[in-house]
């Protein structure tokens, strides 16, 4: 009986120290394949956020090109449209003035210069300010000093008691 009692606490450690074994190398595995999924779980993501970040940056360019298309067409139109109310008004104008030529024959002028297209005013408007660039220097009689002067504005009685 003795004899069995060393073989079943042998057994005993035997089977534990395969159990701390496969424990430690269980663990091992499962540690690096979680570390392995949770990189490739974070590159995922990231490259999902990439992505994302890309189409709504095509999205925003696009968006941008239809309001540029829509701003385009807006202005065509509204040229479109001017230059045809420039026309009405122009037949309106030719259609008054005829009339007023039947009607009232020569006590009314219209000068044919009024039905053509008006010319660009050439005549100066005093009541306009005259625009100018700005001057890049301090303007000067021939006999004074300039403002860039290092002894502009320096009166003789300070520069002498210092």
């Amino acid at each position: 009986m003795e004899t069995q009692q060393p073989t079943q606490a042998f057994k005993t450690m035997y089977s534990m120290s395969n159990l701390v074994f496969a424990l430690i190398i269980g663990g091992g595995i499962g540690g690096i394949v979680g570390w392995y999924l949770a990189l490739n779980a974070r590159g995922d993501n990231k490259r999902k956020v990439i992505m994302d970040l890309e189409s709504q940056l095509d999205q925003a360019k696009q968006d941008r090109a239809d309001y540029e298309a829509e701003v385009s067409e807006h202005f065509s139109q509204t040229a479109d449209l001017l230059h045809k109310l420039t026309d009405d008004y122009r037949a309106v104008y030719t259609h008054l003035a005829d009339g007023a030529e039947q009607l009232c024959g020569d006590r009314v002028s219209i000068s044919e210069a009024a039905l053509t297209a008006p010319a660009a005013d050439s005549t100066d408007k005093p009541h306009l300010v005259e625009v100018a660039q700005p001057l890049d220097y301090a303007p000067k009689k021939p006999d004074e000093q300039g403002q860039l002067s290092e002894t502009f504005g320096l009166d003789k009685s300070n520069s002498s008691a210092a």
